[in-house]
This record gives C-alpha cells, sequence and structure tokens, in this order.
C-alpha cells in the first residue's frame, strides 16, 4: 500500500511539471492582454495618420525621399480609373473607329468605284503647287506620318504586336518608339504654323462652296460641281488639320514638357496632382490623334486612289488639263487668263 502511494505521487509530481509551462502561457497571456486592452481601446486605428500621409490628405506637409513631382504624394486615387479608360475604352474603341474607317472607304472604292475624267487626260499639264508648297506639304505629312505609326505602335502595341513578336522584342519596339515620337512631335506645330500661312489664303469660304456641300462634290445630282483651287471638301481638310494639330500640339506638349503640366497644376483648380494633368492629356492626346490618322485615312484615299490625277499636283507641282477643268474649273480658268496676260518672250 505504502509504495502504491509514493508511486502515486510519483507521477502526479510527474504531470505537474508537464503542465506547468501550460499554465504559465496561460497566465501570461491574460496579463499581456489586460496591459494591452486599454491602448487598443483608446486607438483603434493607429495608422491612420500614415495612410492620411500616404493618400495625400494630411494637413501638416509631408516629405519622402522620393524627388520630383508629386514626390510626397505616394497614392494617386486617379490612377486606377485612367487605367481603365485605357484599357477598357481607347485601346478597343479607338481600334473599332480607324477600322470601320478603313472599311467605309473600301466600300467607296468597290461600289461607286474610282472618278474617271469624261475626255480622258489631255497630255497637258497646268501647274498646280510651288517647290515651297511641296515642301510644306511634305514636310508636315512625314512628321505625321512616323508620329502616327509610333503613337499606333504605343496604343495598341501590347494587343497587337505581343502577340506576334513577344514581350521582348516589344520593349524594344516600344522604347524606340516611345523615344521617336517624343524628339519628332515638338516640330509637329510649326509645320502646321508653315502650312497654315502657306495655304490660309486659298482655304476662305468663297462663292459655290455651300452648293459643293450639298451635292456631295458630284456625288448627288450627277456630274462635278464647279470649285476654285481648293473645293469645300479640300477647305474642310484645311481647317481640321489645323484644329486638330492645334489640340494634338498642346495635349503633345503637356506630355512631353513636364513644367507645362506644372504650370496647369499651379493655375487650374481642376487639378490636385501633377500627375492628374498628364492623365488627362493623355486621354485627350489619344482621342484626338485617332480622330487625326483617320482623317488622313480619307485624304490619301482620295488623292491616290479615288481621284487619279490629283497627287501629281504635291509630286511633280503640275496637274493634267482635263482634270483642272473638271474637279477645279473656276481655278483653271484663273490660271488660263494669268497664262494669257503674261507677254511672249
Amino acid at each position: 500500500m505504502e509504495r502504491s502511494v509514493k508511486t502515486f505521487r510519483f507521477w502526479f509530481f510527474l504531470v505537474g511539471l508537464a503542465y506547468l509551462p501550460l499554465a504559465g502561457l496561460f497566465f501570461g497571456a491574460q496579463a499581456l492582454a489586460e496591459t494591452t486592452a486599454p491602448d487598443t481601446i483608446n486607438n483603434p486605428n493607429p495608422g491612420i495618420e500614415l495612410w492620411q500621409a500616404v493618400r495625400g490628405t494630411l494637413d501638416s506637409p509631408a516629405s519622402t525621399q522620393v524627388q520630383g513631382h508629386d514626390a510626397t504624394v505616394l497614392v494617386n486615387p486617379e490612377g486606377e480609373w485612367w487605367a481603365a479608360i485605357r484599357v477598357d475604352e481607347l485601346v478597343p474603341k479607338t481600334r473599332e473607329w480607324l477600322l470601320f474607317v478603313l472599311l467605309l472607304l473600301g466600300l467607296l472604292y468597290i461600289i461607286p468605284g474610282p472618278s474617271r475624267l469624261k475626255g480622258g487626260e489631255s497630255g497637258q499639264q497646268v501647274a498646280r503647287h510651288n517647290v515651297a508648297a511641296r515642301f510644306i506639304h511634305w514636310f508636315l505629312a512625314g512628321i505625321f506620318i512616323v508620329l502616327a505609326i509610333s503613337g499606333l505602335v504605343l496604343l495598341f502595341g501590347r494587343v497587337a504586336l505581343i502577340p506576334l513578336i513577344g514581350k521582348p522584342a516589344f520593349g524594344v519596339v516600344a522604347s524606340i518608339c516611345k523615344d521617336i515620337h517624343n524628339f519628332i512631335g515638338p516640330l509637329f506645330p510649326f509645320a502646321l504654323i508653315l502650312i497654315f500661312f502657306n495655304l490660309v489664303r486659298r482655304n476662305i469660304y468663297e462663292r459655290g462652296d455651300i452648293k459643293w456641300i450639298v451635292k456631295g462634290g458630284g456625288f448627288f445630282g450627277g456630274g462635278h460641281v464647279s470649285a476654285g483651287k481648293f473645293n469645300a471638301g479640300e477647305k474642310a481638310l484645311f481647317w481640321l488639320t489645323i484644329f486638330l494639330g492645334i489640340g494634338i500640339s498642346v495635349t503633345g506638349y503637356v506630355l512631353d514638357f513636364p513644367v507645362i503640366a506644372s504650370w496647369v497644376l499651379a493655375v487650374s483648380t481642376e487639378f490636385t496632382q501633377y500627375r492628374h494633368v498628364m492623365e488627362y492629356a493623355h486621354v485627350a492626346h489619344s482621342v484626338i490623334a485617332v480622330l487625326f490618322i483617320a482623317l488622313i485615312f480619307g485624304h490619301i484615299f482620295l488623292a491616290t486612289l479615288f481621284v487619279p490625277g490629283t497627287l501629281s499636283g504635291m509630286t511633280s507641282g503640275k496637274v493634267d488639263a482635263n482634270w483642272a477643268k473638271e474637279h477645279h474649273d473656276r481655278w483653271y480658268e484663273e490660271t488660263q487668263k494669268a497664262t494669257d496676260k503674261k507677254p511672249d518672250s
């Protein structure tokens, strides 16, 4: 009996030793909870001021090690809006718009077909554009084509090119296009100014322009409509080029030169961050660019495929006399009168 009691005490002692760590853990956790509970209750969100500073809503000035624009703003609430607009709106809808324009031009070429001269070409050439006009035209056209191609790569490249050439190759192409776009872009406004002063005098409204518009340049009512050196459609192209060019130049300069975006932020109450100015400028720049490209698609189509003989005016500077009579009869009469008035050499 005595031996059994001793054995029981021995095992009871061992079990007690085993439970000592658990008891210490229990009472220690309870003590810790009692000491920290009041602080948790008094300050339910101790990091609120930190997140206010991160989001740029703290009244007192904040500073970080980041340098540059919006250095003290670490979260851009409108960044998701801009990304959604670009991915869900700009890319798919502008792509559909450009494809629609190309389809429309294709149908126009197939159904009514290219314009033909009634009397065929005469073989007699009439001077239409001098060297200065042609240089300015191709200077503007060259800059526009480079900017259009590089811009389309930057806008649609992730969707259109990555599946074809892969991400590494696209990264190189996109980087090159970005640099070309940024360095060539600032020249565009100067070319725009040159073409404005060179052509504005001939692109003012004159007699017969309304009739040309009503008859759709001869699509309705049959036959070509009387026109001067430039018809109403070409005048519309000129003014759209000027106004779209101004819009794309202004937004492009904002994107290219940060000092302009900083100035906009300083004088406008609509924007609270520098990056907001850039986001709105990017959206506007992309929309205007796509409209501009669609317009130039139409211009190239008309000048090369739909109205044969037009392009020679900007290559050799001369057009066929019958082309001039049918498309720009009033201007042709002016040139003939001016030629008749010249004294014989």
